[in-house]
């Protein structure tokens, strides 16, 4: 307790975004599981306006938490910095970087979620600047913005798939059903 009475404000809001990040988390994979069903079921019943609607507004929660924790990890980052700690380092030596580095390293970071082991493999990246390793909180927290970035668009294209399956064969069935009628006219 008392450690965290002797922590900095900016390490405090990381550690607010990182929790409020899991908590997002969570919520995409069992919430939006459940809204997944609903729209699942609106897509059987009826290809509509509406049900197009209900998936768009499905979809842009996802989005808009990702752009948003995008920005509140890239502030704090450089909130951190402003108090002193280095947090990021060339490779050798811990270094400050700037806002467009900041923004480059979070980038760099969300694919490396999105992508998973594509940029790892092949050594891809966006930013020269790394983590400071030594700093093992931090590499904490930027592990937990990466995992946000990687769970939410594992979820994404898994329904963007399952959904536009379901559209295609729902239209297949009408199309079939369709010209069927037709032969016995």
């Amino acid at each position: 307790m008392l450690a965290v009475l002797n922590t900095t404000p900016a390490v405090l809001v990381a550690i607010a975004i990182a929790a409020l990040m899991i908590a997002a988390s969570v919520f995409i994979i069992f919430y939006h599981d459940r809204k997944h069903e609903e729209l699942d079921q609106w897509v059987d019943f009826s290809l509509s306006r509406e049900t197009l609607r209900n998936a768009a507004m499905y979809y842009r929660f996802m989005a808009v938490s990702m752009l948003v924790f995008y920005v509140f990890f890239t502030i704090s980052c450089l909130l951190l910095q402003a108090e002193g700690h280095l947090i990021f380092a060339d490779g050798k030596e811990p270094i400050y970087a700037g806002p467009i580095g900041t923004s480059l390293f979070a980038i760099d970071l969300v694919l490396r979620g999105g992508f998973f082991d594509i940029m790892e493999h092949f050594d891809l990246g966006v930013s020269p600047i790394a983590m400071n390793r030594k700093l093992f909180w931090f590499v904490i927290y930027a592990f937990v913005f990466r995992m946000f970035y990687a769970v939410t668009l594992i979820k994404i294209a898994i329904s963007f798939i399952w959904i536009h399956g379901k559209i295609r064969m729902a239209r297949q069935v009408f199309r079939t059903s369709s010209s069927q009628l037709r032969l016995f006219e």
